[in-house]
């Protein structure tokens, strides 16, 4: 009776076995069977997962059944050095071979590498012309790029008739950080005239994008009743919501309203609280801040 129970286990854990083989090779189809957007989705589910080795495996497998952006995956897995040695070198060859094929995100890597001078002498014309490439494929951050190129005179001669023109068709495509820079554009007069109204639209528009940045905007508006009534407890509103995504520049505008005791109450220990935290989040003082932050944070702020 034994030996009988003994042979019934040992088909019964035969026939898991077969199963449980069958259930993987229905979820994990031999590489040679798998299309090149299957081998390409292998390679990105690896890469989320943070297995770079095999994600590169993946996207070279993709890449050579024809599919550019395992291509130009491979070369940002080269570019950053995930899994592999940094190696600008093989990154450029991997997204030149992604923007052969058609590859916006790539040409928009390539003119990356140009404008950093990520191994390739810094060349701006360059950046501009493969911005320009991407740009022309649809890619609305190339077309951002480019604006903030000629916006902070980054490699070119300052043209904010340019930057708008850019900024303008990065906003239609609906980049979030182009439309809040056009709120600023149009807050500071820059390129065109001055129009708070305008500001408060493209502000609003890139909030509602997600772009925090644009909360900083909003604040600013309302804080200074530029366009809307002055209304500093607004501009808290939309300080607070832009501080809490780490955003430094909002911090230290919370630290000016707690020192000014406007829209909050006026206290010097809070706002030596917000400074410190615009500070260590990145925030780089004008010169006008200086005195105010010695104030309240001592001479040695600065070496913080």
């Amino acid at each position: 009776m034994k030996k009988l129970i003994a042979l019934f286990l040992s088909l019964f854990l035969m026939a898991g076995a077969v199963t449980a083989m069958a259930e993987t090779a229905a979820t994990e189809a031999p590489k040679t069977e798998m299309t090149a957007e299957e081998l390409y989705k292998a390679g990105e589910d690896a890469f989320f997962a943070e297995d770079y080795v095999k994600a590169m495996e993946y996207y070279l497998l993709a890449a050579e059944a024809g599919n550019a952006e395992g291509w130009r995956s491979a070369g940002y897995l080269y570019d950053m050095g995930l899994g592999v040695e940094q190696d600008f070198g093989k990154a450029l060859e991997y997204y030149q071979r992604a923007a052969d094929q058609g590859d916006a995100k790539a040409l928009f890597n390539i003119a990356s590498m140009y404008s950093d001078g990520d191994g390739v002498e810094q060349d701006f014309g360059k950046a501009i012309e493969y911005y320009l490439k991407a740009a022309n494929l649809g890619d609305a951050e190339a077309f951002f790029n480019l604006g903030v190129m000629y916006h902070y005179a980054e490699g070119v001669e300052q043209d904010f008739g340019k930057a708008l023109e850019y900024y303008l068709k990065a906003a239609d495509l609906g980049d979030a950080t182009a439309l809040n820079n056009l709120g600023s554009m149009y807050e500071e007069g820059q390129g065109v005239e001055q129009d708070f109204g305008k500001a408060l639209e493209y502000y609003l528009k890139a909030a509602d994008l997600g772009e925090d940045y644009a909360y900083v905007g909003l604040g600013s508006l309302y804080c200074g009743g530029k366009g809307v009534e002055q209304d500093y407890a607004k501009a808290v509103e939309y300080f607070t919501l832009a501080a809490e995504k780490n955003v430094p520049d909002a911090m230290f505008a919370l630290g000016d309203l707690c020192y000014e005791g406007k829209g909050l109450e006026k206290d010097l220990a809070k706002a030596a609280e917000w400074y410190r935290k615009a500070l260590d989040a990145g925030y780089e003082p004008e010169e006008e801040d200086q005195a105010r932050l010695k104030e309240v944070l001592g001479d040695g702020y600065a070496q913080n």
